[in-house]
């Protein structure tokens, strides 16, 4: 071998060591958009059409969509279909293109989302619902959603890679949506697998299960529960029981006693077949959840604390807000045998004071972190017709 050729060997080897030696080059996401966990949801802030809006991050909603009053008032108008939005048909709505949709530095051009009538979760989250992010948009990217940094970061799908020790559970088979295989155990039961729905947009209880699925499998008859709205949609509220199972399975990550919402009805979500229930923001609290479209996987990180109760209410009342402002707070249910019940509260009475706070200086969502402190008491001024009522309740767990 000649000089001029060893050389060239010996360099062209170098350059191929030193690029092998060299470190990966670092993935950078499209945009890094803090949120507001507000009621245990996500809700991102995004500018449409010019106007500024918080949108709920929402990866169980096939189709995005605004709340149609709302839009009206940005110009955002389309037409309504022949046979018009029941509460019982969410989704046969009327449909608008957008000129832009910003989430930070991205840019959406000409979507065409959904107009929702979103007064009825308004009132059941206690602020303005403009609008919800759903699998049309968010299927374009690869997802980070960090809970304690409390921010979603994008990725572009197609060239997302993860090198992290966080636990991969891949998409049910000819799934689209991130329905992912679970397992749900009752106590002194074999575990049941269940296709749970990813569900960012469900707050409050770990998961919903659907009447056919609660049906099939006896779980009418787990104890203890509540009879207790276990939710509102966008076809209204949903009834049924709320119990604490034993433990649910996901890939790795294990959350035990979660708090179950029981389908009562076949109404809406909870009649449906295609899927068993949905997983809510509350069993990844403290984790980093990664939604991967394009390799059909979700990825958990750091996940739930082995005794993360998904905690629920300790009063026995369900609050709602109403008015122009969403600042009149009305108690819309009472658990019986709660510690509401027993101070006499009742369905209608409307909350003035809590421990001497006007309940108008606070958001529902601050209340009902107030009625979640086991072992506290909560001195109550509500109005009931004419009359001024105090009562006083000592918090306990209900389940």
């Amino acid at each position: 071998m000649s000089n001029a050729a060893r050389f060239f060997f010996v360099t062209a080897a170098l350059v191929v060591a030193c690029r092998l030696a060299l470190p990966p080059v670092p993935q950078w996401p499209l945009v890094v958009i803090p949120f507001d966990p507000y009621g245990g949801a996500i809700y991102v802030p995004s500018v449409i059409n010019g106007d500024s809006a918080w949108l709920m991050f929402d990866t169980g909603l096939s189709r995005s969509g605004l709340d149609r009053e709302w839009a009206q008032t940005i110009g955002a108008v389309g037409a309504m279909p022949p046979g018009a939005l029941t509460p019982q048909v969410a989704e046969t709505v009327s449909t608008v293109v957008l000129d832009t949709l910003r989430l930070g530095e991205v840019v959406l051009r000409h979507a065409r989302v959904a107009l929702y009538p979103l007064a009825g979760l308004s009132e059941a989250s206690g602020r303005p619902e403009r609008g919800l992010l759903g699998h049309d948009v968010l299927q374009r990217f690869a997802i980070e959603i960090d809970y304690r940094a409390r921010r979603v970061r994008l990725f572009d799908a197609a060239q997302y890679s993860y090198a992290g020790s966080g636990t991969a559970v891949p998409f049910a088979a000819g799934a689209t949506l991130p329905l992912v295989e679970a397992r749900v155990k009752v106590r002194g039961r074999p575990p049941i697998p269940a296709r749970l729905l990813l569900d960012t947009g469900a707050s409050g209880l770990c998961l919903i299960l659907t009447t056919p699925f609660v049906e099939q499998h006896g779980l009418v008859q787990v104890s203890p529960a509540l009879e207790a709205p276990i939710g509102t949609g966008l076809a209204g509220e949903l009834h049924g029981t709320i119990a604490r199972l034993q433990e649910l399975r996901l890939g790795g990550v294990r959350v035990a006693s979660p708090t179950t919402g029981l389908g009562g009805e076949n109404k809406g979500f909870l009649g449906r077949t295609d899927i068993d229930g949905v997983i809510g923001n509350a069993v990844f609290e403290g984790s980093r959840l990664i939604v991967d479209y394009a390799r059909r996987r979700v990825i958990v990180e750091r996940p739930a604390a082995p005794d993360s109760r998904c905690d629920f209410d300790m009063s026995g009342l369900r609050l709602i807000a109403r008015g122009a402002d969403l600042r009149q707070i009305i108690v819309d249910y009472v658990v019986p045998r709660s510690p509401g019940a027993e101070a006499g509260i009742t369905v209608g009475d409307e909350l003035l004071l809590v421990d001497g706070r006007r309940v108008g200086d606070a958001d529902l969502f601050a209340l009902r972190k107030a009625f979640r402190v086991e072992g506290a008491t909560r001195a109550l001024v509500l109005r009931r017709g004419g009359d001024t009522i105090r009562v006083a309740i000592r918090l306990r767990h209900l389940l």
